[in-house]
This record gives C-alpha cells, sequence and structure tokens, in this order.
C-alpha cells in the first residue's frame, strides 16, 4: 500500500466513522447519548520573499494542507479526539509532503478527577506571548502557517488531574520519551565548515522521562498556579561532536559537526491572572537550573530567571494586548570567544593562536559552540527586557480583522513585526494576507535568520 493511498484510506475511515456517530448521536437526547463529530479544513498559501543577492521577488514556500478532526464523546465518562494533518507542497524551497498525527488522545472523566492519554498540546502559563513555565510542548518555530498555533507540536503524555475542592485543582504530567522543537535554526545557510545534525525522531530512551506538578487555585475574581518541571527542555542545545583541521594546505581548513542534544533541568514557576475594570492582567515568573552546568557542557543553557507582566483591554471592536518580558542570567560570567555561527572565521588569527604551544584548538571551538548557544537563549548579556504589542480591530460586522503584533528585544536589538488583515467573505471561508519582517544587529538570531523568515503570505482557508 502507498502512501497516498493510505492517506485516502484513513480519511475515507474517519468520515465512515463521523457519519455513524452522527446518526447515532442524533438518536438519543439524554445526558447518557453519545456524539461523534467531523469536521476540519481546506487551505492553501504561499510565501514570498526577496532574495538579497538580487533583490528579486521568488515564493519560498507554497503549501496545500488537509486538517481531520474527529471527536466522540458520551457527555460523561469520556472524549476521544484526533486531529490528522497532511501537507503538500515547498518549504524553504524544499518539496514536503508528510502527514502528522497532531493530536490523538482519550480523555476519562470521573467525578472528582480527570485523566488524558496519548498525543496532546498541553501548555501552562497565562502571559500571551510567551511562558516561561510552560516546558511540555515543543514547538515548530519555523512552521510555514498563517495560525500561530500550529506551532505547537504534540507530545505523548499521560495528563492526570484532581479537583479536591472548587477553589483547587491538582495535576500531575508524565513523559516518557523526547520530542524536539523545531529550531529557527533549521534552514539557516551555515558555513561550509560547520554541520549540524538535528533531532528528526521521538528520541524513546528510558532516561528521557519527563514529569511536571502543578496546583492550581481559583479565587474570588483571581486565578493562580504553582508549578514544578523536571525533565528534558524541548529545546535541545548544540554539542561539539567532531572536530578537525586540514592542515594539508597554505591555509588551515577547520569542519566542525554540531549535534543537537537535550538537556535536563527543573523549573519551578508561578502564574496568575485577575482583572481590574475593562483590564485584564496576567503574570508570569520561572527559575530554571539546568542538572549540568554549562561551564562543563556546551550544549546546556545558564541558570535564568524570567519574569513577564501583561495587559489587554477591549474597547468597542478594539482590543489591545501589551506585554514586558525579562529575564536575569543568575550565574552569569561573560563569554571570552565569539559564536561559532554569525561570525567570520579569520584564518591568520587562528594560525597565530595555534603558534601558542598552550593553546587548545578543541577547548576554543567547543567554547565558540558554547556562546552560540548562549546566542540562540538569549544569554549573552546578564539582563534581557524586552516589550510586545498586539493591536486589533473588527470591521464589517467581524468579517474583517486588521491587525498588527510587534516584538522589541531592547537589550539585543532584535525586532519582529507581523501585520496581518483577514476578511471572511462566507461561512467558513477565511482569506488572510499579512508579513513576517525580522531585523536585529549584525550576529544577532534575527540577523541571522532573516534571510529566510522576512516574507509575504497569503492564504485562503475553507473550514468544514
Amino acid at each position: 500500500m502507498n502512501k497516498s493511498f493510505g492517506i485516502l484510506y484513513i480519511i475515507l475511515f474517519f468520515i465512515q466513522g463521523s457519519l455513524h456517530g452522527q446518526n447515532q448521536g442524533s438518536s438519543f437526547n439524554t445526558e447518557e447519548s453519545r456524539s461523534t463529530i467531523i469536521y476540519g479544513f481546506i487551505r492553501g498559501g504561499l510565501y514570498g520573499s526577496l532574495d538579497d543577492a538580487d533583490d528579486k521577488p521568488y515564493v519560498s514556500s507554497a503549501f496545500s494542507d488537509f486538517s481531520l478532526k474527529a471527536e466522540t464523546r458520551d457527555y460523561r465518562h469520556f472524549k476521544a479526539f484526533t486531529d490528522l494533518r497532511f501537507r503538500y507542497g515547498t518549504e524553504f524551497l524544499e518539496p514536503v509532503k508528510r502527514v502528522d498525527l497532531r493530536e490523538v488522545y482519550v480523555k476519562i472523566n470521573g467525578k472528582k478527577w480527570d485523566l488524558t492519554a496519548g498525543q496532546t498540546i498541553l501548555k501552562w502559563g497565562r502571559t500571551d506571548f510567551s511562558n516561561p513555565t510552560s516546558k511540555l510542548n515543543p514547538q515548530n518555530y519555523i512552521t510555514r502557517s498563517p495560525d500561530n498555533e500550529d506551532m505547537d507540536l504534540g507530545n505523548l503524555l499521560a495528563d492526570l488531574k484532581i479537583y479536591p475542592a472548587p477553589v483547587l485543582s491538582l495535576e500531575a504530567v508524565a513523559v516518557p520519551f523526547y520530542r524536539s522543537s523545531v529550531l529557527l535554526i533549521d534552514p539557516l545557510p551555515l558555513p561550509a565548515w560547520v554541520n549540524i545534525n538535528q533531532i528528526n525522531q521521538l528520541l524513546t530512551g528510558k532516561e528521557m522521562f519527563t514529569y511536571g506538578l502543578k496546583a492550581e487555585f481559583h479565587l474570588s475574581g483571581t486565578d493562580m498556579s504553582i508549578s514544578w518541571f523536571d525533565g528534558y527542555d524541548p529545546m535541545p542545545g548544540a554539542a561539539l561532536t567532531n572536530f578537525n583541521l586540514d592542515m594539508s594546505g597554505s591555509i588551515p581548513v577547520p569542519y566542525a559537526e554540531l549535534t543537537m542534544t537535550p538537556y535536563k533541568l527543573r523549573n519551578i514557576g508561578i502564574d496568575f491572572e485577575t482583572t481590574f475594570g475593562n483590564f485584564g492582567l496576567r503574570g508570569e515568573a520561572a527559575w530554571s537550573f539546568p542538572y549540568k552546568s554549562y561551564k562543563k557542557e556546551e550544549y546546556v543553557p545558564c541558570e535564568e530567571l524570567k519574569y513577564n507582566a501583561g495587559i489587554d483591554w477591549m474597547t468597542g471592536n478594539w482590543h489591545f494586548t501589551a506585554e514586558y518580558s525579562g529575564k536575569t542570567i543568575t550565574d552569569y560570567e561573560a563569554m571570552a570567544v565569539d559564536p561559532i555561527i554569525g561570525t567570520e572565521p579569520d584564518p591568520a588569527k587562528l594560525a597565530q593562536m595555534m603558534a601558542d604551544p598552550g593553546f587548545d584548538l578543541n577547548e576554543y571551538v567547543r567554547q565558540q559552540v558554547a556562546a552560540f548557544n548562549r546566542l540562540y537563549n538569549y544569554q549573552i548579556e546578564r539582563t534581557y527586557h524586552s516589550a510586545g504589542f498586539r493591536m486589533e480591530r473588527e470591521m464589517l460586522y467581524g468579517k474583517l480583522t486588521p491587525s498588527v503584533f510587534a516584538v522589541y528585544n531592547f537589550t539585543s536589538r532584535d525586532f519582529i513585526l507581523m501585520p496581518e488583515i483577514k476578511y471572511k467573505p462566507a461561512d467558513g471561508l477565511t482569506i488572510s494576507a499579512g508579513g513576517d519582517y525580522y531585523s536585529g544587529k549584525k550576529g544577532s538570531i534575527n540577523d541571522l535568520v532573516n534571510e529566510f523568515m522576512n516574507c509575504i503570505r497569503i492564504a485562503v482557508k475553507v473550514d468544514f
């Protein structure tokens, strides 16, 4: 059975089950009734960019998406859900043809508890633009989609929630295996002498176990949570796994192989959400401390404290959201070398350093890899401060929605701007157009990725 036939078979199977479930659901009208529904969308779109070499426009990504969601429940004891995605097209000029089971899980409801098992998206935290307490769901940071929620990836886990009192809920999450986020550097044009091995599959070793605990308090006018995470961060680090220097020519030619490697840490967090008149107020903070030290393992980040504060306000057809984000590197030490990616090697300087009998070239390159990890994790400086803003307005009775989202990091000077407009001319039909603009000082993360991330995007989506 070829892949295309297999995909078609799965789709027909779900449709047949859906029709049967819908007929069954319509035969009963009590609390014990069971129903099955099927829904989803079909979407097409493209991303256009400018070639930095000649400033000519080109299509960097084009896609055709099919999403099929099926849900069955009895409204009392259980719920089962699946989200199947099929994509055909290109991403960053590379052909793409894949089937993803984004979510597939079963939820069982008890009198004062519920248990969810399977692949699901589980996000913690309450702030809008970033969540320092959320460590349980990997993300695809380069997803080519007009819907930001498509960035979230499902994880195989078991999630138990207990409700001992109306004001208190307790949660325990177990993640037996490791799924990596898709990093922003994946399409990055690398120097010829650097190669990066990505994590492209589930890591199923016995030692990859992760767990999280959370207590949530529902007080009068305020919700708040205290959480604990112990396990592997979905964001892996780059480890130096191979390095050599070709001395056969007149100028030494280096070669470095980096392998994305998971690291284990603990993360304790707190968050809250409340209202003040017409304003919604949110806050979140987390202290993250890895098991290993970045001073010995180059792929491990520094210990850090993150803190967010946000506010949103709705007036008429306008919706405003603003958020401050900061972090402090609690065990900070200044870097001694430049990152291995983002700077051009100087053969003359390298030859001069190698002339010193005490110079350790392998250690020097390892420090360069560590510096790149710190650049990617925004740990070059001791403290960071950034602010985000989103403005949205509904027009034409909700059919037309223009919006703009912007984030600026005052420390690194990275800037992201994402304007968008959505038009819904008919029920179930959405036409969207927008753009992504990344900029930053030379050598910053946004400076490294803006060539392939800057774009204009157009998409048409039909829900069913």
